[in-house]
Protein backbone atom coordinates (compact mmCIF):
# COMPACT_ATOMS: atom_id res chain seq x y z
CA UNK A 1 0.00 0.00 0.00
CA UNK A 2 3.05 2.64 1.27
CA UNK A 3 4.82 1.55 -2.28
CA UNK A 4 1.31 2.11 -4.64
CA UNK A 5 0.80 5.45 -2.31
CA UNK A 6 4.53 6.47 -3.15
CA UNK A 7 3.75 5.64 -6.79
CA UNK A 8 0.56 7.74 -7.18
CA UNK A 9 2.75 10.82 -5.87
CA UNK A 10 5.58 10.88 -7.77
CA UNK A 11 3.18 10.30 -10.95
CA UNK A 12 1.06 12.98 -9.67
CA UNK A 13 4.42 14.94 -9.43
CA UNK A 14 5.72 14.54 -12.60
CA UNK A 15 2.18 15.11 -14.26
CA UNK A 16 2.18 18.45 -12.64
CA UNK A 17 5.64 19.63 -14.24
CA UNK A 18 4.15 18.31 -17.83
CA UNK A 19 5.52 16.62 -20.68
CA UNK A 20 9.02 18.82 -22.50
CA UNK A 21 9.52 20.19 -19.65
CA UNK A 22 13.49 20.82 -18.45
CA UNK A 23 13.99 18.70 -15.45
CA UNK A 24 16.20 21.95 -14.27
CA UNK A 25 12.93 23.95 -13.84
CA UNK A 26 11.95 21.92 -10.72
CA UNK A 27 15.23 22.77 -8.89
CA UNK A 28 16.40 25.34 -6.52
CA UNK A 29 19.22 28.05 -7.43
CA UNK A 30 21.31 25.65 -4.78
CA UNK A 31 20.72 22.98 -7.14
CA UNK A 32 22.11 24.70 -10.09
CA UNK A 33 25.06 25.79 -9.00
CA UNK A 34 28.30 25.62 -10.87
CA UNK A 35 26.64 23.89 -13.77
CA UNK A 36 28.19 26.45 -16.04
CA UNK A 37 31.34 25.15 -14.84
CA UNK A 38 30.18 21.53 -14.75
CA UNK A 39 29.32 21.89 -18.65
CA UNK A 40 32.51 23.24 -19.72
CA UNK A 41 34.67 20.20 -17.33
CA UNK A 42 32.16 17.41 -17.97
CA UNK A 43 30.34 18.10 -21.20
CA UNK A 44 31.05 16.40 -24.49
CA UNK A 45 28.68 18.22 -26.08
CA UNK A 46 31.39 21.56 -25.11
CA UNK A 47 34.50 19.58 -26.54
CA UNK A 48 32.68 18.35 -29.52
CA UNK A 49 31.74 22.13 -30.26
CA UNK A 50 35.18 23.51 -29.42
CA UNK A 51 37.01 20.80 -31.88
CA UNK A 52 34.30 21.65 -34.44
CA UNK A 53 35.24 25.51 -34.80
CA UNK A 54 38.91 24.98 -34.43
CA UNK A 55 38.59 22.72 -37.18
CA UNK A 56 36.51 25.13 -39.44
CA UNK A 57 38.99 27.78 -37.83
CA UNK A 58 41.74 25.52 -39.83
CA UNK A 59 39.78 25.01 -42.74
CA UNK A 60 39.43 28.90 -43.48
CA UNK A 61 43.13 29.73 -42.80
CA UNK A 62 44.24 26.96 -45.46
CA UNK A 63 41.62 28.06 -47.98
CA UNK A 64 43.19 31.77 -47.50
CA UNK A 65 46.82 30.30 -48.26
CA UNK A 66 45.23 28.56 -51.53
CA UNK A 67 43.58 31.40 -52.60
CA UNK A 68 46.12 33.94 -52.33
CA UNK A 69 49.00 31.75 -52.83
CA UNK A 70 50.69 34.29 -50.71
CA UNK A 71 52.52 31.75 -47.99
CA UNK A 72 55.08 34.76 -46.49
CA UNK A 73 54.41 36.14 -42.87
CA UNK A 74 51.27 34.81 -41.79
CA UNK A 75 49.80 34.77 -37.98
CA UNK A 76 46.81 33.72 -36.16
CA UNK A 77 45.88 35.58 -33.22
CA UNK A 78 44.42 34.06 -30.64
CA UNK A 79 43.23 35.13 -26.87
CA UNK A 80 44.61 32.41 -23.71
CA UNK A 81 41.77 32.11 -21.40
CA UNK A 82 39.23 29.61 -22.27
CA UNK A 83 40.04 30.33 -25.77
CA UNK A 84 43.50 27.88 -25.38
CA UNK A 85 44.12 27.36 -21.93
CA UNK A 86 41.17 25.64 -20.27
CA UNK A 87 40.72 27.74 -16.34
CA UNK A 88 37.56 25.86 -15.08
CA UNK A 89 39.65 24.31 -12.40
CA UNK A 90 39.92 28.11 -10.97
CA UNK A 91 35.98 28.90 -11.45
CA UNK A 92 35.30 25.57 -9.67
CA UNK A 93 37.22 26.58 -6.73
CA UNK A 94 35.86 29.99 -6.66
CA UNK A 95 32.45 28.13 -6.96
CA UNK A 96 33.19 25.80 -4.51
CA UNK A 97 33.46 28.55 -1.84
CA UNK A 98 30.93 30.91 -2.92
CA UNK A 99 33.35 33.42 -3.60
CA UNK A 100 33.86 35.91 -6.73
CA UNK A 101 36.92 36.83 -9.22
CA UNK A 102 39.69 38.99 -7.61
CA UNK A 103 42.80 39.65 -9.59
CA UNK A 104 45.01 38.12 -6.50
CA UNK A 105 43.70 34.80 -6.72
CA UNK A 106 43.58 34.83 -10.28
CA UNK A 107 47.57 35.53 -10.61
CA UNK A 108 48.24 32.78 -7.49
CA UNK A 109 46.27 30.47 -9.83
CA UNK A 110 47.51 31.61 -13.09
CA UNK A 111 51.49 31.10 -10.81
CA UNK A 112 50.43 27.29 -10.77
CA UNK A 113 50.54 26.79 -14.54
CA UNK A 114 48.23 23.98 -14.26
CA UNK A 115 46.03 25.18 -16.82
CA UNK A 116 44.89 22.47 -19.46
CA UNK A 117 44.07 22.83 -22.95
CA UNK A 118 40.73 23.79 -24.64
CA UNK A 119 39.93 20.74 -26.82
CA UNK A 120 40.68 21.43 -30.24
CA UNK A 121 43.12 24.36 -29.66
CA UNK A 122 46.27 22.37 -29.48
CA UNK A 123 45.48 20.28 -32.67
CA UNK A 124 44.78 23.41 -34.57
CA UNK A 125 48.09 25.35 -33.58
CA UNK A 126 50.20 22.44 -34.34
CA UNK A 127 48.32 22.48 -37.89
CA UNK A 128 48.90 25.85 -38.58
CA UNK A 129 53.04 25.89 -37.36
CA UNK A 130 52.65 22.75 -40.16
CA UNK A 131 51.39 25.04 -42.66
CA UNK A 132 54.63 27.99 -41.98
CA UNK A 133 51.77 29.99 -39.25
CA UNK A 134 53.16 31.71 -36.10
CA UNK A 135 50.91 32.65 -33.03
CA UNK A 136 49.89 36.18 -31.85
CA UNK A 137 48.69 35.06 -28.18
CA UNK A 138 46.92 38.90 -27.13
CA UNK A 139 45.24 38.60 -23.63
CA UNK A 140 44.52 40.87 -21.26
CA UNK A 141 46.35 39.09 -18.36
CA UNK A 142 48.36 41.46 -16.95
CA UNK A 143 52.11 41.68 -17.67
CA UNK A 144 53.28 40.60 -14.39
CA UNK A 145 52.08 37.01 -15.05
CA UNK A 146 54.10 36.76 -18.53
CA UNK A 147 56.62 33.91 -17.43
CA UNK A 148 53.90 32.10 -15.48
CA UNK A 149 51.44 32.08 -18.89
CA UNK A 150 54.32 31.42 -21.44
CA UNK A 151 55.50 28.31 -19.22
CA UNK A 152 51.84 26.79 -18.93
CA UNK A 153 51.25 27.45 -22.88
CA UNK A 154 54.71 25.42 -23.20
CA UNK A 155 53.45 22.63 -20.93
CA UNK A 156 50.69 22.28 -22.90
CA UNK A 157 52.83 22.17 -25.96
CA UNK A 158 51.16 25.55 -27.02
CA UNK A 159 54.13 27.89 -27.12
CA UNK A 160 57.20 28.28 -29.47
CA UNK A 161 59.65 30.75 -28.90
CA UNK A 162 58.56 32.71 -32.36
CA UNK A 163 55.18 33.76 -31.32
CA UNK A 164 54.27 36.85 -29.91
CA UNK A 165 52.78 37.05 -26.15
CA UNK A 166 51.22 40.06 -26.30
CA UNK A 167 49.74 41.19 -22.42
CA UNK A 168 48.30 44.26 -21.00
CA UNK A 169 50.28 46.92 -19.38
CA UNK A 170 47.89 49.42 -18.70
CA UNK A 171 44.25 50.40 -19.71
CA UNK A 172 45.17 52.10 -22.79
CA UNK A 173 47.09 48.98 -23.90
CA UNK A 174 43.72 47.77 -25.06
CA UNK A 175 43.75 44.86 -27.44
CA UNK A 176 43.19 46.89 -30.47
CA UNK A 177 46.38 48.42 -29.65
CA UNK A 178 48.23 44.91 -29.70
CA UNK A 179 46.26 43.82 -32.94
CA UNK A 180 47.38 47.19 -34.89
CA UNK A 181 50.77 46.41 -33.43
CA UNK A 182 50.91 42.94 -34.83
CA UNK A 183 49.58 43.76 -38.32
CA UNK A 184 51.85 46.76 -39.12
CA UNK A 185 55.14 45.23 -36.95
CA UNK A 186 55.26 48.44 -35.58
CA UNK A 187 55.58 48.50 -31.66
CA UNK A 188 56.43 45.30 -29.02
CA UNK A 189 53.65 42.83 -30.43
CA UNK A 190 55.53 42.94 -34.10
CA UNK A 191 57.53 40.76 -35.08
CA UNK A 192 61.27 42.58 -35.38
CA UNK A 193 59.67 45.33 -37.00
CA UNK A 194 58.07 43.49 -39.76
CA UNK A 195 54.46 43.57 -40.77
CA UNK A 196 52.28 40.55 -40.86
CA UNK A 197 49.00 39.54 -42.33
CA UNK A 198 46.49 37.78 -39.71
CA UNK A 199 44.68 35.11 -41.29
CA UNK A 200 42.42 34.22 -38.36
CA UNK A 201 41.23 35.22 -35.45
CA UNK A 202 39.84 33.55 -32.35
CA UNK A 203 38.73 33.85 -28.80
CA UNK A 204 35.76 33.81 -26.23
CA UNK A 205 34.66 37.23 -26.25
CA UNK A 206 33.90 40.13 -28.98
CA UNK A 207 36.62 41.94 -27.66
CA UNK A 208 39.06 39.34 -29.01
CA UNK A 209 37.89 40.59 -32.69
CA UNK A 210 38.46 44.01 -34.89
CA UNK A 211 35.63 46.37 -34.49
CA UNK A 212 33.95 48.93 -36.39
CA UNK A 213 37.15 51.71 -36.81
CA UNK A 214 39.73 49.54 -36.15
CA UNK A 215 42.15 49.03 -39.62
CA UNK A 216 42.07 45.78 -40.08
CA UNK A 217 40.29 44.10 -42.97
CA UNK A 218 37.03 42.69 -42.03
CA UNK A 219 36.77 44.50 -38.72
CA UNK A 220 33.34 45.13 -37.22
CA UNK A 221 31.49 42.83 -39.97
CA UNK A 222 29.34 40.31 -38.85
CA UNK A 223 29.51 37.84 -41.86
CA UNK A 224 33.30 37.40 -40.87
CA UNK A 225 32.76 35.10 -38.04
CA UNK A 226 32.46 31.33 -39.15
CA UNK A 227 34.98 32.88 -41.88
CA UNK A 228 37.79 34.99 -40.30
CA UNK A 229 36.55 35.51 -36.93
CA UNK A 230 35.90 32.24 -34.65
CA UNK A 231 34.10 32.64 -31.67
CA UNK A 232 34.83 29.86 -28.51
CA UNK A 233 31.80 29.57 -26.32
CA UNK A 234 32.57 30.61 -22.73
CA UNK A 235 29.72 29.77 -20.38
CA UNK A 236 31.41 30.88 -16.83
CA UNK A 237 32.27 34.42 -17.46
CA UNK A 238 32.10 37.39 -19.54
CA UNK A 239 30.67 41.27 -20.76
CA UNK A 240 27.25 38.88 -21.51
CA UNK A 241 26.79 38.09 -17.46
CA UNK A 242 25.87 41.95 -17.04
CA UNK A 243 23.63 42.38 -19.83
CA UNK A 244 20.13 41.83 -20.53
CA UNK A 245 18.55 41.29 -23.79
CA UNK A 246 15.92 39.70 -23.82
CA UNK A 247 13.45 39.67 -20.58
CA UNK A 248 10.66 37.00 -19.87
CA UNK A 249 7.21 37.71 -20.64
CA UNK A 250 6.41 38.76 -17.11
CA UNK A 251 9.33 41.58 -17.07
Amino acid sequence: MIRAIRSTLLAAGVLSIGPGVPSAVAQSPAALHGLHVKYVRDSEEYATLTRMIYRTALSAVREALERTGDTTAWVVSMDVDETALDNSAYELERETYWVPFDSESWNSFVARRESGTVPGALEFVQAVRAAGGRVAWITNRDEVTREDTRENLRRMGLWRDTDRLCLRTDREYTKAVRRREVLTGEGRCSWDGRPVRILAFIGDALGDFPAAGEDIPDAGDDAAFGTRFFVIPNPMYGQWTRRVTRRWPWQ
